[in-house]
């Protein structure tokens, strides 16, 4: 009589959580998924020299004292896996565009891990649930040119006449003609990429981009900004406050490296982004003139300086936490790339110049995203026309008579300045081109810093996270196949930190 009085549908509704979602609603995903994108490392942000600091602190740059975590692989257990999980949700022919959006946004995240780390788990990622539990590490060659495929395939599938996610993509609300024009974006700053490792790949698939249409204007620039309810980790340093810290958690101070670069081509930036505080009184206030400003030399000090209230910093308008937005693509590194593209006579259809001029106007233009400060700084966010084409005719303009290594390190020195933020992006193109040319040995007469692992040169690779409990033999393999060493006696550590990835070749 017990059994029969049971009803089998209703017992398998029983233990189950009714706030909660088990099934994958699109749209959400995609949100997270777009706000999973930013990849920041305040060591990088040192180590290419934007700030330097007196204390005595593990970094990537700057002393490079220490011995630093690499990468991390969370970006698989939360980016990639949420990435699989809309893709698998979508199973319409309506569903062609969100499916080309997820296959950008996924090359965007694999481009910035494997040019950090090298070869990484890639055809055989996220396949858990088939029964891949180790899976191999593929080369950075494959790696690449089946992104560059991808980025073909999803710009090319993009359809004005499908639906999107629409809200829900909180970069473009779902507009598929400025998505083409990220797709393209990326899809040649990927190809520059291979320029030194693969020049007729590098070379046909810039010109590819360019014909398909990379970004131009101001309102094609791809940017999350936070609200206040959540922390912005756009901010180069948590710890900056709402006012003057004479002392601030890091030490931290903007570089001569940028300081004196600003001061030289009396660069308008400077104005929105550079601030010395002058006490006075019980409190500080900020002094954003030309002649005030001064930069910290990295790796030069230790000790709390009896000076530091007079070095530079940043401006509340580039650190105010509650509105300022955080760039991921956009028109100023586009149009760079272009220009670098003519200068190696890729492509004719710009002059060098033109492309130069309009990728600096678009990076200075851009400051107006940031929010004013005015009970912090004096000055505007937004950079006067006059000045841009002061700075572009008499400041830095472009060196058209130039070597093509001079050339090169304008084009690249314009593209660590218009980047700002993006530390992992800047740090590739330096590995890659050389520029700008950082001097990281400043301790007690061009010395390296006490303790530097790497002996005062730069990291050109992150380590691997610990393996050994789960996929030990695949990414043992994958370092001996990259000519990394295993041994932890090696002056830069078991994983080679120091040791190129596939397309940074000696230059």
């Amino acid at each position: 009589m017990a059994l029969s009085a049971c009803n089998t549908d209703e017992l398998t509704g029983l233990n189950e959580d009714p706030n909660t979602i088990d099934y994958v609603i699109p749209e959400y995903l995609f949100t997270q998924i777009e706000l999973d994108m930013p990849r920041q490392n305040t060591g990088l942000h040192q180590g290419m020299q934007y700030t330097a600091t007196y204390k005595d602190v593990p970094d990537i740059g700057g002393k490079q004292y220490n011995y630093i975590l690499g990468f991390g692989f969370g970006i698989y257990s939360t980016q990639f896996n949420s990435i699989k999980q809309c893709m698998e949700a979508l199973t319409t022919p309506e569903d062609g565009n969100k499916i080309a959006l997820l296959r950008i946004v996924r090359a965007y995240g694999y481009h910035i891990l494997t040019d950090a780390t090298g070869d990484v788990p890639y055809f055989e990622a996220s396949a858990a649930l088939e029964g891949i539990l180790e899976p191999r590490y593929d080369t950075q060659e494959e790696i690449y040119k089946d992104m560059l495929n991808e980025l073909d395939e999803a710009a090319a599938s993009l359809s004005e006449s499908l639906p999107t996610f629409g809200a829900a993509d909180v970069l473009y609300n779902g507009d598929v003609v400025r998505w083409r024009k990220f797709a393209y974006t990326l899809m040649l700053r990927l190809a520059m990429r291979l320029s030194n490792a693969d020049e007729e790949t590098a070379r046909t698939y810039a010109l590819k981009a360019i014909s398909g249409g990379v970004m131009t204007e101001i309102a094609d620039i791809a940017y999350l900004r936070y609200n206040a309810t959540s922390p912005n980790p756009r901010a180069p340093h948590n710890e900056y406050q709402a006012t003057q810290d004479p002392d601030n958690a890091q030490g931290d101070k903007l570089s001569t490296t940028l300081i004196d670069q600003f001061v030289a081509t009396r660069d308008p930036r400077i104005y929105v982004l550079s601030v010395v505080w002058r006490p006075q009184g019980s409190t500080y206030v900020p002094d954003t003139t030309l002649a005030a400003q001064r930069g910290m030399v990295p790796g030069s000090i230790l000790g709390y300086p009896a000076d530091f209230s007079t070095y530079s910093e940043y401006s509340p308008i580039w650190w105010d936490r509650e509105t300022s937005p955080l760039v991921i693509l956009g028109p100023a590194e586009a149009q760079l790339l272009i220009a670098e593209a003519v200068l190696r006579g890729w492509y004719n259809g710009v002059t060098e110049k033109e492309a130069y001029d309009l990728a600096v106007t678009r990076a200075m233009q851009q400051w107006a995203l940031w929010p004013n400060v005015p009970a912090l700084s004096p000055n505007n966010s937004t950079i006067p026309q006059e000045r841009i084409t002061a700075y572009l005719t008499s400041g830095y303009p472009y060196n058209i008579s130039g070597t093509f290594d001079e050339r090169l390190e304008q084009i690249s020195i314009q593209k660590w300045l218009c980047l700002l933020g993006d530390d992992y992006e800047v740090w590739s193109n330096w590995r890659r081109t050389g520029y700008p040319a950082f001097n990281y040995k400043n301790w007690q007469g061009n010395q390296p810093y006490p303790g530097s692992v790497t002996g005062g040169e730069m990291f050109r690779r992150l380590p691997y996270p610990d393996e050994r409990a789960t996929n030990n033999e695949n990414q043992q393999e994958a370092l001996a196949r990259q000519g990394f060493p295993l041994d932890p006696s090696v002056r830069a550590q078991s994983d080679a930190l120091l040791g190129r990835v596939w397309w940074d070749k000696d230059n």
